[in-house]
């Protein structure tokens, strides 16, 4: 028992590192007809962790998998299943040849598989069904699916009625306006199911902090463009109709490594950087960060090889000539200063980035003077970018103003002493380290 609770907690713990649930809309219904087992198959197989579905009850009390009340649009039968028998629904068949199911069906078909499933109870005025969440549950208990389902609704009053039948299931209302997110309906849900253009960063950071699960929808016509700035959201799930795109962007996410900064920070370089909508499938937005500018910075991703500072909404640079305060101001003194190279070799071989530096085919000379055009602080070293490529600092000596350097000078002595690059003094002896 203890080592099924061990199991249990760290599957919970992986799941909870692994960024936002994947669940396939109606299955996968861009590429099969929807809410059949092709559709609910193939949203598997592209990644889904869960995959959706919804019902209706036909006038003989049978639970029925279908979105619309009327079979014309999956069937081409214009017939009603609140007002037809299961048998007489199910001679209607589906666009790929599959019956329309029953939602026993679908339990028994997944019954031995790892499937989970998201339920829509379609609750419409005249249609009372007042014991479909009664039958729903008894299905659920009599083919264990206790651990893989969760229901979503419109209907508070349905999802009341599960909270009593079923009150370890979780309960997500869906709302497509911000009017039915009241403190009332918390009472009896565990989160809320929010379309993806009421979506921002603090209502799910207000949703969060009362305990509830955000979970986005979106209507069909949803695009990578969306994703671009979805994934940046903290969000818990996303009803998806693109199961495979959403499984990559969870994947991209699970593998990036993303921790807190809060500090001001500056593009210390001649160049402008890129401004891209999300650091896992980088989209370039029109503006840049301009050379010398001061930012704040709110987080830093790690993806494979590439680092990135959220400096905004949907708003991240790469890293390489970011430093953040203190060390903004000490690498600020060094750009546009001449540097001497100073190397034991006879040839220094640049990098093409201090963060993760890899060798350029560029050499410079010892003795060789170059114009330091950004400069970054990284793991307590400076580094240096002239016209070719990076190096350390300590392979240089930095060349000081000639006139009117008193100021540089104090500024230069402010550095700590270890951060602090070499200064070469021509009419002197020896360079120049001050204490």
């Amino acid at each position: 028992m203890h080592r099924l609770f061990q199991l249990t907690f760290l599957v919970s713990a992986f799941l909870l590192l692994s960024g936002f649930t994947v669940i396939g809309h109606r299955g996968d219904p861009t590429v099969y007809p929807e809410e059949t087992f092709q559709s609910f198959d193939s949203a598997f197989a592209q990644g889904a962790n869960y995959v959706e579905l919804d019902v209706h009850e036909t006038s003989d009390g049978q639970i029925v998998v279908q979105h619309d009340n009327n079979l014309v649009r999956m069937t081409g039968v214009n017939r009603l299943i609140s007002s037809s028998t299961l048998a007489q629904v199910q001679q209607a068949k589906t666009k790929n040849g599959e019956a329309v199911h029953s939602l026993a069906d679908v339990f028994a078909h997944y019954q031995h598989t790892n499937a989970k499933i998201l339920i829509e109870t379609k609750i419409a005025k005249g249609e009372p069904h007042p014991d479909l969440e009664a039958k729903i549950a008894a299905l659920i208990n009599q083919y264990h699916y206790q651990n893989r389902v969760m229901f979503h609704s419109f209907s508070l009053s349905s999802l009341k009625r599960l909270q009593k039948v079923l009150p370890n299931v979780p309960r997500i209302l869906i709302v497509g306006s911000l009017k039915r997110i009241t403190f009332d309906s918390f009472k009896y849900v565990d989160g809320i199911n929010i379309s993806s253009d009421l979506i921002t960063p603090d209502l799910v950071s207000q949703l969060h902090y009362i305990g509830k699960k955000v979970y986005i929808w979106d209507e069909m016509n949803e695009n990578r463009v969306l994703w671009n700035w979805l994934v940046n959201l903290n969000i818990d799930g996303v009803v998806t109709n693109y199961p495979g795109l959403g499984h990559e962007f969870q994947s991209l996410k699970a593998n990036a490594v993303s921790e807190n900064v809060n500090s001001l920070a500056s593009n210390t370089s001649n160049n402008a950087l890129p401004i891209y909508m999300n650091p896992y499938q980088p989209a370039v937005r029109k503006r840049t960060l301009a050379p010398n500018a001061v930012v704040d910075v709110t987080k830093r991703v790690r993806l494979n090889q590439a680092v990135y500072y959220q400096i905004g909404q949907n708003a991240f640079v790469p890293a390489e000539t970011i430093n953040v305060v203190p060390q903004a101001g000490w690498a600020h003194l060094f750009l546009n200063h001449r540097i001497i190279i100073k190397t034991e070799a006879l040839q220094l071989r640049l990098v093409d980035d201090p963060l993760q530096p890899s060798p350029t085919a560029t050499q410079l000379t010892n003795g060789t003077i170059a114009t330091v055009t950004a400069a970054r602080y990284y793991n307590n070293q400076l580094w240096l970018r002239v016209e070719s490529g990076w190096l350390p600092a300590s392979e240089a000596q930095v060349l000081p103003p000639e006139t009117d350097n008193q100021l540089w000078f104090y500024q230069y002595s402010q550095i700590p002493q270890q951060l602090k690059p070499v200064i070469h003094l021509p009419n002197n002896t020896a360079p120049l380290v001050s204490n």
